[in-house]
């Protein structure tokens, strides 16, 4: 398949107000041409970056959505096809938690796993559906995390949701390589966001240290394997090393690494 070509084309971006998300968007608007669809809960940061984007001669439309509302992810997709044709999505949006499990509390988890697994589980079968009927060869991704790669003590169930979302993205991606159309997995580790100091990864790991990675440095290596088609993209050397030996570690010792890694953060004795 060609490389995707987004300039002039509308690609929707989840997750959009921050971070990641914001990023991606920027780097498709001012390096691409794209127009874009952005989606978030909070729709005045939305509408800011739109002012930014739509400097740079695209088209943006701001969509107020929370991901844990069935009824919001639904009107998503049909206010995002509205009109226009959708010939990229980035499932962005996603929900951490830090901590004992044995004290997350299950509205938690119920509003992480609509978050993080039936929201883009959804959204991916009704964009791959719509881009599949243009016959445009357009793309998706699925940003999940190099969690969903190894158990991670005190992200338990963080973890479980990304591991899930790393096996259906391949698994769907070669369906869908089928009909011309693409599906990337990114698989980022460390990023310095606002996601990291709501969740408290950010009391042990901040911007600047190693293996935490800028989110725009992140946003590009994402954008470009997207382009590319790569079917699953790790950024960054220290990751793609990490991701390797761990390949090769029994989960019960890798388990206990990150054990070691996470627990001063938590102040866990």
């Amino acid at each position: 398949m060609k490389k995707l070509s987004l300039q002039g084309r509308f690609t929707l971006i989840t997750g959009a107000s921050s971070g990641l998300g914001l990023e991606m968007a920027r780097i498709v608007a001012r390096d691409h041409k794209g127009n874009l669809v952005l989606v978030a809960r909070r729709l005045d940061r939305l509408e800011a970056l739109a002012t930014e984007l739509r400097a740079h001669g695209v088209e943006v439309v701001c969509l107020q959505a929370d991901m844990t509302r069935r009824e919001d992810v639904q009107r998503t997709f049909d206010e995002a096809t509205k009109g226009r044709s959708i010939y990229a999505a980035i499932l962005n949006a996603g929900v951490s938690y830090f901590g004992l499990t044995l004290e997350q509390s299950f509205e938690s988890f119920e509003q992480m796993l609509a978050t993080n697994v039936t929201s883009v589980v959804w959204l991916a079968q009704r964009f791959a559906q719509h881009i599949v009927a243009q016959g445009d060869h357009g793309g998706l991704m699925i940003v999940s995390s190099l969690a969903g790669t190894t158990p991670t003590t005190y992200q338990a169930t963080y973890c479980g949701t990304k591991a899930f979302l790393n096996n259906f993205g391949v698994a769907f991606g070669e369906e869908l390589s089928d009909h011309g159309v693409s599906l990337t997995v990114f698989v980022p580790g460390g990023i310095a966001t606002e996601m990291g100091e709501k969740s408290g990864t950010g009391r042990k790991f901040k911007k600047g240290d190693v293996g935490m990675m800028d989110p725009d440095a992140c946003a590009q290596i994402a954008v470009d394997g997207f382009l590319a088609r790569d079917r699953f993209v790790i950024p960054g050397a220290l990751n793609l090393m990490n991701h390797f030996f761990l390949r090769f570690t029994p989960q019960s010792t890798a388990a206990g690494i990150t054990k070691r890694i996470y627990r001063s953060a938590l102040a866990v004795k």
